[in-house]
């Protein structure tokens, strides 16, 4: 068996998509298989996967008759030989020394996860780091890694992550939705008894571009992004893990976020079906008032979102219901 499977989405990709694979091929770590999931491409995708898999045997082509990025990440993993598997997404690139250095730091400590960091890369401005360059290599048990990422002092990118394959036996990226690694990366982290490694370099660069996913945002990604904070901030209240102080903590981030992204929402409401599922996560919402964790402004517009729901809604409106 290959020691990485590297699965890689393939939809309308055409012209990032040998950079990125060819980026894969160049890994240090050459025992790897690189599995092109390709979704209903209507961009020659499809030619150049089957461009790459002539030229490379560790490439396998499988093709889905459904597009979405988590049904194709979800695919690929099931297909995966390796005993640990990484996410590229098929317009992104990596160093060369990522999957070795990620490799060897979790052999070395026997982890079932390693993070990295990645950096932000654009056409017409100089590239942006997200978190801290400090090259050093830590071992986290999997609540010690759960408090850093819930803070975002570590990535919850799927994409920057190596991990045990037998971990997405009780988790998958849900089908359908935005913004999936939030609603799934801390539940990988979740089941790593073996705990986590992070090194503090940037291998994975993020292409910044008009037209990817999350290039501009639209009622779904707002409301998807919404229920993601939600489901993290009961996972928080619930896990046994941290103390009721560390919960109060660790909520902040997608308190923020939940309150954010709902007037985000709102401002993009066009159905009745759209306010319908709105009034819905902001039923659900109400729960976070009991967590004893909001405070401040945030505070004030939950209470707000409970009690003047109609008066909330109004004032951040800027469409019209069709």
């Amino acid at each position: 068996m290959p020691a990485v499977s590297v699965v890689v989405p393939v939809h309308n990709v055409a012209p990032y998509l040998e950079k990125t694979v060819c980026s894969i091929q160049e890994q240090e770590l050459a025992d790897i298989e690189i599995i092109l999931v390709e979704n209903l491409s209507s961009d020659g995708s499809v030619q150049i996967c089957e461009t790459l898999a002539a030229s490379d045997p560790r490439i396998r082509i499988i093709r889905l008759d459904r597009a979405g990025l988590s049904l194709a990440r979800n695919s690929g993993i099931a297909a995966a030989s390796a005993e640990y598997v990484c996410c590229i997404d098929g317009d992104d690139t990596i160093e060369s020394d990522m999957l070795s250095d990620m490799y060897g730091a979790l052999v070395k400590y026997g982890a079932d996860i390693a993070v990295c960091n990645y950096v932000l890369d654009y056409t017409d401005r100089p590239p942006v780091y997200r978190y801290a360059e400090t090259g050093q290599t830590r071992h986290y048990t999997s609540d010690g890694m759960l408090a850093e990422m819930f803070q975002e002092h570590i990535s919850n990118s799927a994409c920057v992550m190596l991990v045990r394959k037998s971990l997405f036996g009780n988790v998958s990226f849900p089908e359908g939705r935005y913004f999936e690694d939030h609603a799934t990366t801390y539940r990988l982290v979740a089941e790593a008894a073996r705990g986590c490694v992070h090194i503090g370099h940037s291998y994975y660069h993020y292409l910044q571009r008009p037209g990817s996913i999350c290039d501009r945002l639209d009622f779904r990604k707002a409301a998807d992004f919404a229920e993601a904070a939600l489901e993290r901030l009961a996972f928080i209240h619930a896990h046994e893990g941290f103390s009721r102080k560390e919960k109060k903590l660790l909520m902040q981030n997608d308190i923020k976020i939940y309150v954010l992204y709902m007037i985000e929402a709102i401002s993009h409401v066009r159905t009745q079906e759209e306010k319908s599922r709105l009034e819905k996560l902001k039923d659900e919402g109400n729960v976070i008032l009991t967590y004893g964790a909001a405070k401040g402004r945030r505070k004030d517009r939950l209470l707000r979102m409970k009690y003047l729901w109609k008066l909330f809604y109004r004032q951040h409106r800027k469409g019209q219901l069709q």
